[in-house]
C-alpha cells in the first residue's frame, strides 16, 4: 500500500467508515458527490477505502 493513499487519501478503512466521515464532511464536497468511499484501485486484499479517488495504483 503506498503511503499516498493513507496520507491523500483523507480517511481510510471500510466503506461503512469513509461513508460516515464523508456525511459529516459534506459541506466540504461537490453537490454533485453522492456517495464518500472510493475503492483503493490494485488492493487485491480486503476491502479498504479513501475518502479521495486517487487515480495511482496502489500496489504495484
Amino acid at each position: 500500500l503506498k503511503i499516498r493513499h493513507i496520507t491523500d487519501g483523507v480517511a481510510l478503512g471500510s466503506r461503512a467508515f469513509v461513508e460516515e466521515v464523508f456525511k459529516r464532511h459534506r459541506p466540504l464536497f461537490g453537490p454533485k458527490r453522492k456517495s464518500g468511499a472510493r475503492k483503493i484501485p490494485g488492493m487485491l486484499l480486503g476491502e479498504v477505502y479513501v475518502l479521495r479517488d486517487l487515480k495511482v495504483r496502489a500496489i504495484e
